[in-house]
């Protein structure tokens, strides 16, 4: 374990300063969703209290709509109330992304360069701050029940698990990593149940409010339709084959499930070595491939993906153009959203018009690119890999 220096604690405190600056300065800036929904289902709240929550004004999982009843029982500035939530869980992900990197690593100085640098990722910064968005509450979560599981606390793991999935559906990105480490003995199948039980658990209370109990059950499917595109603004595979299935959603979505199971089928032999590096190289896979074949994709939702790029870029930096790769990709997909989206006309054209001179499509290539070139590195650790680097996994170290 190594000592921090004081200029590397200096130099943290810094960056975490600056990134709590930047985002107070983007505080009063509205967004489309903030506008669009945010804002209603805070004034619902706020007339009718907890007795509105049998209204359908919602379309999230009610678990947020909870918090933002909350910040309507406040007096604070809607606006101001609901980026102040997101920017608290920005911290917390930067949180326990630090704690997995010293899990891992053991080394004192990278959870502090950890925790700094996802303090002042752009993305995490423009995804709360800017754009009022709650992408950093479920990430936080995973990112806590991935550190449990690291932790060999399975029980812990799979109840954060559900949790997120409580909070919104795409925690499903991180689901290959899950299954891999089941398969390969880490966890017990039935582990799993408890995730749908979390799920009801939270629906309840809005249920007892007079909500259907099955609109609350289907409610991400719901969601769901309400955005029918298979493209947003994101540079997947389906800028390039959009007009080739038709719009339909459901093939991308069996494709990912094969693509997951052939891979999880593949990973479970013996004879790849899994390192706790090799675990955290497999979380970042899961967190950048799902979002490049899942048709729907937003710009937001490679967040788990950035915040996983700085472990990658620490634990591997003879391969950090890979995650820093995919962190610009990411960062690419908002301002392309910002120039596109009537509401932020108002803002530097200039600064976002050069963005167009990238082509959509090439940038879903360099993207694809990364992917291979990330898997290829991670097979190669994994064949290089000695028998006592392998991580004794939870329920192989209780077999009881």
């Amino acid at each position: 374990m190594d000592k921090v220096s004081n200029r590397i604690k200096y130099c943290c405190f810094g960056l975490i300063f600056l990134g709590l600056v930047i985002r107070l300065l983007l505080f009063k800036y509205h967004s489309t969703d903030y506008g669009g929904f945010l804002i209603h289902w805070i004034d619902h709240i706020k007339t009718y209290g907890f007795a509105g929550f049998k209204d359908d004004f919602y379309n999230y999982a009610p678990t947020y709509i909870y918090m933002l009843a909350i910040v309507a029982k406040t007096d604070i500035y809607p606006l101001y109330g609901i980026k102040i939530l997101s920017v608290i869980f920005d911290f917390i992900a930067a949180y326990f992304l630090s704690q997995i990197v010293f899990h891992v690593t053991k080394k004192e100085s990278f959870k502090w360069i950890a925790f700094a640098l996802v303090s002042v990722l752009p993305t995490i910064i423009l995804d709360g701050s800017f754009m009022a968005q709650c992408d950093s509450i479920y990430v936080s979560v995973i990112l806590a029940s991935v550190y449990f599981l690291l932790k060999r606390n399975n029980p812990a793991s799979v109840i954060l698990l559900g949790l997120a999935f409580a909070l919104k559906a795409q925690t499903a990105i991180v689901l290959p990593f899950f299954f891999v480490y089941m398969l390969r003995g880490g966890i017990k199948w039935y582990y799993f149940l408890l995730v749908p039980v979390v799920f009801v658990i939270m629906i309840i209370p809005a249920w007892l409010a007079g909500r259907p109990f099955l609109d609350l059950l289907l409610v991400y499917k719901m969601q769901s339709e309400y955005y029918e595109g298979i493209v947003g603004f994101f540079p997947n595979i389906y800028v390039w084959i959009q007009q080739l299935i038709n719009y339909d959603k459901n093939i991308g979505m069996i494709f990912t499930m094969l693509l997951t199971l052939t891979g999880g089928f593949i990973l479970c032999r013996k004879k790849y070595i899994f390192s706790l590096e090799s675990w955290i190289q497999l979380l970042f896979i899961s967190a950048i491939v799902c979002p490049f074949f899942l048709p729907g994709m937003r710009e937001r939702y490679m967040f788990l993906g950035d915040v996983v790029a700085v472990a990658y870029i620490l634990m591997f930096p003879k391969k950090m153009y890979l995650p820093i790769g995919i962190i610009f990709i990411s960062f690419f997909s908002y301002i392309r959203c910002f120039y596109y989206f009537a509401p932020f006309a108002d803002y530097p054209q200039a600064v976002f018009s050069f963005f167009e001179f990238i082509p959509w499509r090439l940038m879903a290539l360099v993207y694809f690119t990364i992917i291979v070139l990330t898997v290829i590195d991670f097979i190669r650790t994994l064949q290089n890999n000695k028998p006592e680097d392998e991580f004794v996994m939870g329920d192989k170290a209780n077999p009881n």
